[in-house]
């Protein structure tokens, strides 16, 4: 399955974060040598990836530059945290967003490409999308009861829904097919994505002359372990 597993830990940090950025983006105003801004996000969808490309995009803002586009070449991974993306990047007021395709936009990745008010894809092949559910993980030796196992179902559900609604808002499909794919783990290519309208057109190039060329970077593994959690919510 693609991508690396990212485990679910809430929107606290990554939550404050993006809500101030939020606002810092709306009340800032472009300038007249507005450039355009090309941000490469090769990687998986974690909190420490999301809040680096806002940041990006916070500090590109409020340099007045409006025209911003996203590389995407993604396996997934934490979809709260693409949500939360999803949330922030697709109502930002002074800034151009569009999203470009430049590999593989899987799972989780689905939503950060469907943040922008403009979708685009290089041709196949190479290029493809993929849509699928939540999975969840149990630690081995970490005792569970029916509750427990419950709660975490329903919130498997609650995520599932979620990208269903996101999908299902930008593709303008009826629900019950989105429903549909997300349960039967459909890939895309750039053509019938198109057809679904997640992709609003094919393009054999994405750079802009005098485009400023960003990267979104890996943080370092941490020396110490991360602390036990009972549930890995990703989308692979």
């Amino acid at each position: 399955r693609p991508g690396p597993r990212a485990t679910h830990q809430g929107q606290g940090p990554i939550g404050a974060l993006l809500l101030f950025t939020a606002s810092a983006l709306s009340g800032q105003q472009a300038t007249a040598d507005s450039k355009p801004v090309i941000i490469n996000f090769v990687a998986p969808i974690t909190g420490d990836t999301i809040n680096n490309l806002i940041k990006i995009v916070n500090d590109q803002g409020t340099k007045g530059n409006r025209r911003i586009t996203v590389l995407i070449s993604s396996g997934g991974g934490d979809t709260t945290a693409a949500l939360a993306a999803y949330n922030i990047l697709r109502h930002l007021s002074n800034v151009e967003l569009t999203t470009f395709n430049i590999g593989n936009v899987d799972s989780a990745a689905m939503l950060l490409y469907c943040a922008g008010s403009k979708r685009y894809s290089l041709p196949g092949p190479g290029t493809r999308f993929l849509i699928h559910g939540n999975s969840a993980t149990f630690q081995a030796g970490v005792p569970m009861d029916a509750n427990l196992v419950d709660s975490q179902l329903q919130q498997l559900n609650s995520l599932n829904q979620m990208v269903a609604q996101v999908l299902s808002e930008v593709t303008k499909n009826k629900r019950a097919e989105i429903d549909l794919a997300i349960h039967s783990q459909t890939i895309l290519t750039p053509e019938q994505a198109k057809e679904w309208g997640i992709v609003d057109d094919i393009k054999p190039n994405f750079m802009e002359p005098g485009a400023t060329f960003l990267a979104v970077s890996e943080p370092r593994p941490l020396e110490h372990s991360e602390p036990v959690h009972y549930l890995s919510v990703t989308k692979q």
